[in-house]
């Protein structure tokens, strides 16, 4: 994370204050496992796959990422600070020990946030796991229907939905399910001119556009090679377009605590317009990578 930082220009948000602090975040994942970089901010948490009390994390995905989000760094000295360090959250484990998930139990999930986004002054919810779309099953063809309806409700209500594009990549028309749809901001991955020779970069199996609905897919991207955040007591390093979501949702809670009047709409229009061009093709970047210093300012 303290390299995701530099790359991104974080100096900024540190120079201004801005923690995420009373942004309320939703994340469905495979829970959360409670780190002290967490300290009490897990507010809430509810197991949709084994139906356990508490929080825990079979697989620890969930708990790198909300690492990612929104841990304060703490237990590293700041090292691994997370992107909004005083941003609560919302988990829900829709994905078990194997990191399988099922549609029906991730619309349980969003359907749990959506229901209580006054209590939790949700403003943001993050989705870092990629569904490839299973067009040609009719059964399969429901269930998208039930999600586009339910990210349209979720944007209606004021809420951002920030879903990976997924790492069915480099084809075309490789997006994540969730990813696809116009409503949510889909977030690929690229770590710029950062390289680890001699070993595969996120930005290689990243999904591509276009969706169905825009060309312009995904909408945006972040770094997601070898980050290092939140593991079970410890850290641990993880790739994917599954970390470059929370990257970028942690950007929008900084930025909704910069411009509380601003609709979440607006702030999506700033994210993806403040993006840095890095020259790849638009269905690779979609707008380009994030710059915090211009979202910022």
């Amino acid at each position: 994370m303290e390299r995701v930082r530099n790359q991104i220009g974080y100096q900024e948000a540190v120079k201004q204050g801005l923690t995420g602090y009373g942004i309320g975040i939703g994340v469905l994942d495979s829970g959360v496992f409670l780190h002290p970089d967490f300290d009490y901010r897990v507010r809430g948490f509810r197991d949709f796959v084994y139906g356990k009390k508490g929080p825990y994390d079979d697989l620890g995905h969930g708990t790198h990422v909300c690492g990612i989000l929104a841990g304060n760094g703490n237990l590293s000295g700041g090292k691994y600070m997370g992107m909004a360090p005083k941003a609560d959250l919302y988990v829900g484990k829709v994905l078990d020990k194997q990191g399988n998930g099922d549609i029906d139990i991730l619309l349980q999930g969003l359907e749990w946030l959506l229901e209580n986004k006054n209590l939790f002054h949700l403003k943001l919810i993050n989705v870092s796991v990629g569904t490839k779309s299973q067009e040609e099953d009719e059964q399969w063809k429901e269930k998208e229907k039930r999600i586009e309806e339910m990210e349209e409700k979720i944007y209606r209500a004021g809420i951002l939905l920030v879903a990976a594009a997924g790492n069915f990549g480099p084809k075309p028309k490789s997006l994540s399910l969730l990813g696809e749809d116009e409503d949510t901001i889909s977030v690929g991955c690229h770590d710029g001119a950062f390289r680890l020779p001699g070993r595969r970069m996120c930005e290689d199996y990243s999904g591509r556009g276009p969706s169905k609905y825009v060309m312009k897919k995904p909408d945006i991207v972040a770094p997601g090679t070898e980050i290092v955040s939140c593991g079970k007591r410890t850290y641990v390093k993880k790739s994917g377009t599954s970390m470059s979501t929370p990257i970028i949702t942690g950007a929008l809670a900084l930025a909704m605590e910069k411009y509380p009047d601003k609709s979440p709409e607006e702030v999506k229009r700033k994210l993806i317009y403040s993006a840095r061009d890095l020259g790849e093709a638009f269905t690779k970047q979609g707008w380009g990578m994030l710059d915090l210093r211009r979202l910022l300012n």
